[in-house]
């Protein structure tokens, strides 16, 4: 008798496992379709002086993202890849915005940018949406060398201080675990 009672217990069991292994779509998981985001720059040939202006127009359609307080813009040698700036770019006060579009603009000094074919990639940074636009410039900046210079103490500071930090809590460890 209990050979009978256990044949219906595992064909259910089967049953709901077969059940269970089969897929199937759930709306859930795909994400909401991402905001547009479009870069337009002022001038896309840079000679001596002129300044870049940066625009970005961020929109929403049937997103769910909400609205980004400013949008990231970094700046990537064509050539090599390499990065050579990054800037943030605030929002643009002067236009009109709504729950479903923002504004954005910011100057990026000509004296920073070295010589060369450059791509600059805005990036929102609540969504991740991007938005590219190549730009070329005929002289280097006079500042660039120094700024260069800057960035790449900076990185130095940092990287040596976040080995300090490993270092010391390491010791720190190892001080509290001696009796």
């Amino acid at each position: 008798m209990p050979a009978r009672s256990l044949r219906p217990r595992l064909f259910l069991l089967v049953a709901f496992s077969a059940l269970l292994i089969m897929p199937c779509s759930v709306s859930g998981a795909t994400p909401p379709p991402l905001p547009s985001l479009t870069l337009s720059l002022s001038n896309d040939t840079l000679f001596g002086d002129e300044d870049l202006v940066i625009s970005a127009a961020w929109s929403r359609d049937a997103s769910f993202y909400r609205p980004p307080g400013s949008v990231d813009v970094l700046i990537y040698s064509a050539s090599s890849g390499s990065p050579v700036a990054g800037y943030t770019i605030l929002e643009d006060d002067r236009v009109a915005a709504d729950d479903t579009t923002r504004y954005f603009r910011g100057t990026v000094p000509s004296s920073e940018l070295p010589e060369g074919k450059l791509l600059l990639v805005a990036t929102d940074p609540v969504s991740g949406a991007e938005a590219r636009a190549p730009i070329d410039v005929i002289e280097p900046g006079p500042d660039y060398p120094g700024v260069q210079a800057k960035r790449y103490a900076e990185t130095a500071f940092f990287a040596v201080a976040a080995v300090l930090l490993a270092v010391l809590v390491a010791g720190l460890g190892l001080l509290l675990r001696r009796p």
